[in-house]
């Protein structure tokens, strides 16, 4: 079963970065039924598992100069302050 939810990780991580939708919507489900972690524990982990896939991405991608920093500062501030 843990394999499966490997594999289900794997295709969410996929699917979302094609797409790029928010992947706890799709994190939790797989870690509370396909690898049986408790629901608000899932929850945690899921931010995190999420949380530093973006920090990732968005360094490789600053490094790369796609990044266009007066607009992260122009959405970025408000989004942290909301």
């Amino acid at each position: 079963m843990e394999i499966l939810g490997y594999i289900l990780a794997a295709l969410v991580g996929i699917s979302l970065g094609l797409i790029g939708s928010g992947g706890s919507i799709l994190t939790v489900p797989i870690l509370v039924y396909v690898m049986g972690v408790n629901p608000v524990l899932a929850t945690a982990y899921s931010l995190f598992i999420v949380g530093s896939t973006a920090l990732v991405g968005g360094i490789q991608n600053a490094l790369l100069k796609k990044v266009d920093f007066k607009t992260v500062l122009i959405f970025g501030i408000p989004s942290i302050a909301a």
